[in-house]
C-alpha cells in the first residue's frame, strides 16, 4: 500500500472517531435538556409508621412518637417512602435514557444512593413516570439539628434545601454506559411533597 493511500486511510478514520465523538457529546448533552420534576410520593413512612400518625395541626406531634423513641435509642430513624418522578421531553429529537443513578441529600450531606436499570424512550412532547425507592437512617441528623427540629422540617416546613433529590441518567452508546457528568438536581425541596401528604 502506498503512501499516499495509507495517509487518506488514516484521516477517514479519523474523521469516522471525531464524528462518533461528537454524536456522543450530542447525546449525553441531550440528556440534561429534558424536564425531571417530583409527580408525587408514596408510601412515606418514618419509623415503620405511615407519616400521617405524626402529626397534628401544623406542628409535630411529639407524644404519638413511641416508635420515633425506640428507632432513637437503637439510633436507627428509618425514612423511607417512593418517589414518583416525571421526565418529559422537551426537544425536537428522541431521547433514550437506558439507566441512570439518584441521589437523596439531607443538609447537604448524601443520604442514600440508588440506580434504576430501566430503559426509558422519549419522542418529542412525551413524557413518562420512573419510581424511584429509599429507605435511609437519619439518626444521623436528629443528632446535628435535634429530633424535633428534623422532624418539623421533613413535615411542617417549606425551606429548600433539606431534603434534595438528584439524578445522573445515562445513555447507551456502542456497548458502553456512558453517565451524564455530575448530578442533576430534581427537586431542591423533597420535604415540601412530603409536606402535602400530611396535610
Amino acid at each position: 500500500m502506498g503512501r499516499r493511500n495509507l495517509f487518506w486511510m488514516c484521516l477517514a478514520v479519523l474523521a469516522i472517531c471525531m464524528g462518533g465523538c461528537a454524536v456522543s457529546k450530542n447525546n449525553i448533552d441531550a440528556l440534561a435538556k429534558c424536564d425531571y420534576t417530583v409527580e408525587s410520593l408514596q408510601d412515606v413512612r418514618l419509623a415503620g409508621r405511615s407519616v400521617n400518625s405524626y402529626t397534628e395541626g401544623n406542628s409535630v406531634n411529639l407524644a404519638s412518637l413511641p416508635a420515633v423513641a425506640l428507632a432513637m435509642l437503637r439510633k436507627d430513624l428509618p425514612l423511607e417512602a417512593r418517589v414518583n418522578m416525571k421526565i418529559s421531553n422537551p426537544t425536537a429529537s428522541k431521547t433514550s435514557i437506558n439507566s441512570f443513578k439518584y441521589l437523596i441529600e439531607i443538609q447537604g450531606k448524601p443520604l442514600f444512593e440508588g440506580d434504576v436499570n430501566q430503559n426509558v424512550q422519549l419522542a418529542t412532547g412525551e413524557s413518562t413516570v420512573v419510581p424511584l425507592t429509599f429507605k435511609a437512617n437519619i439518626f444521623g441528623a436528629t443528632q446535628e439539628k435535634g429530633l424535633e427540629n428534623v422532624l418539623n422540617e421533613i413535615f411542617t416546613r417549606e425551606g429548600e434545601g433539606f431534603l434534595v433529590l438528584k439524578i445522573k441518567p445515562s445513555m447507551k452508546i456502542g456497548n458502553s454506559n456512558i453517565y451524564y457528568p455530575g448530578y442533576i438536581t430534581v427537586d431542591r425541596n423533597l420535604a415540601k411533597s412530603i409536606r402535602k401528604l400530611v396535610m
